[in-house]
């Protein structure tokens, strides 16, 4: 018999045994259960490769998230070392001022206090200078 189609990826195997030699027919697949067994392994590293790397991705992701935690912690925690900082500095200064108004306060009354007190000297004065120079002009009136 005549052979019309050959398989060329399947070996030819050695020896036929049996009757009529006739254990392997045209196309018959003999490789199913390695081709199997390769493609389950196969299948296999692609799901496990999916694993690690979904595995790595979630990793990355809660690290991400643990550092964007982290930073906004430090950052609140600043932002309050500054308030606490502008706060003792507005208080300071709220002093600073109320302290200089008193002062100017203080400088302001005693100067209005210096100014009266000098006022009444002067008017004293005025007035002793009239006294002396009317008593000087009833001497002179009274020797005349």
């Amino acid at each position: 018999m005549k052979r019309t189609k050959e398989n060329w990826l399947a070996p030819i195997p050695r020896s036929r045994s049996g009757i009529s030699g006739m254990r392997f027919f045209d196309g018959e697949d003999l490789q199913y259960q390695e081709r199997k067994k390769s493609m389950q392994a196969t299948q296999r590293r692609w799901i496990d490769q999916q694993r690690q790397f979904e595995n790595k991705r979630k990793k990355e992701e809660d690290e991400e998230e643990k550092a964007y935690h982290q930073q906004t912690m430090q950052i609140n925690r600043m932002r309050g070392f500054l308030e606490d900082d502008l706060e003792r500095k507005k208080k300071a200064m709220s002093m600073s001022i109320r302290d200089t108004n008193l002062m100017l306060s203080r400088m302001k009354k005693e100067r209005e206090r210096w100014e009266k007190e000098q006022k009444k000297r002067e008017e004293i004065a005025d007035l002793e200078e009239q006294r002396r120079i009317r008593a000087v002009s009833n001497y002179v009136h009274l020797l005349n």
